[in-house]
């Protein structure tokens, strides 16, 4: 993959941000790699799930008690 380092490391920090941007939007979020970290925490929270189900709650409940709380 050609690219010129040097002229991308002397875009002004706007530009820089812009770049960044545009290939973080540009990959494709279901392909990016699940870190061992990442599954030990799903599994912990879904094993609290399982010992207390009835302490959690719905998305769109969670989502109205932050809109409500946060007004966004």
């Amino acid at each position: 993959m050609p690219y010129n380092k040097s002229e991308l490391l002397n875009l002004s920090v706007e530009e820089k941000i812009k770049l960044a941007e545009e290939l973080w939007e540009s990959i494709d979020t279901e392909q990016l790699p699940v870190t061992d970290d990442e599954i030990a925490v799903a599994r912990e929270r879904y094993e609290e799930y399982l010992k207390n189900p009835k302490d959690n709650m719905r998305w769109d409940e969670f989502r109205n008690r932050i809109q409500a709380k946060y007004g966004f």
